[in-house]
């Protein structure tokens, strides 16, 4: 269902991407500057060479398969670079791509991850073993958002990214809920791969009073930022 639906939609899709029937200002630079930027940027060079790695380390072609693709790890981190997040809190890691990809947006950052039943620990520890010291991982989802959400500062954007969800689906739902009530930003990945994660998707969206959703149906990205009327954009990207 979910496959026909994009191909049904293929067109409006593609045209909305290309800044058509978008009229907020926001939205149009968001979806041509962010999601669909084709200008290179300092970081992909390392992003592709971490994925050569996890290639490389990977045990089967199936898992090599599984790799998050060059186009989405540059997306993440376009989306990381606009935002510029102090602290970043992650659910679910496997190679550690995306995890190189956001914290390669500014030195000083840090990361938050909780594991989860995918991750690779040895492909991880390798791709992610130059910034190391800026990433806290945990096995207990619990212990992962709380120790990010104790050292949040005020004035500081709650930023979380979801790429798996194996347990505690309550506490996430409720977690990216309360962070883009906040004004945040919560990214979804593997939104046609997981019915758990596109349940999740659908009632995070459902809960928004404002902010922005952005979707290709595989990706989605909520901005929270008070001032933005409540919308939907589903896109090709």
């Amino acid at each position: 269902m979910i496959k026909f639906k994009r191909y049904y939609t293929a067109i409006p899709r593609y045209k909305r991407s290309k800044g058509f029937g978008i009229h907020s200002p926001f939205a149009f630079n968001f979806v041509l500057r962010v999601l669909r930027e084709r200008c290179p940027y300092y970081a992909y060079e390392i992003i592709n060479a971490s994925r050569w790695e996890a290639s490389r380390l990977a045990s089967s072609a199936k898992e090599r398969r599984n790799l998050l693709s060059f186009k989405n790890a540059k997306m993440i981190f376009r989306i990381t670079c606009y935002f510029s997040p102090k602290s970043i809190l992650q659910i679910g890691t496997s190679h550690g791509i995306a995890s190189t990809a956001m914290m390669n947006v500014s030195s000083t950052s840090h990361l938050y991850s909780y594991l989860g039943v995918r991750h690779q620990r040895k492909i991880y520890d390798s791709i992610t073993s130059s910034i190391s010291n800026r990433i806290s991982t945990y096995d207990d989802v619990t212990a992962t958002i709380n120790n990010y959400s104790s050292q949040l500062t005020h004035n500081e954007i709650p930023f979380m990214i979801i790429n798996h969800i194996d347990s505690e689906n309550g506490l996430i739902i409720d977690t990216a809920t309360d962070i883009v009530n906040k004004g945040g930003v919560v990214i979804v990945s593997n939104i046609n791969n997981n019915s758990t994660i596109n349940q999740s998707w659908q009632s995070i969206k459902s809960s928004m009073t404002h902010g922005m959703s952005f979707s290709n149906d595989k990706i989605g990205v909520i901005v929270g930022y008070n001032h933005l009327p409540l919308q939907h954009f589903s896109l090709w990207f």
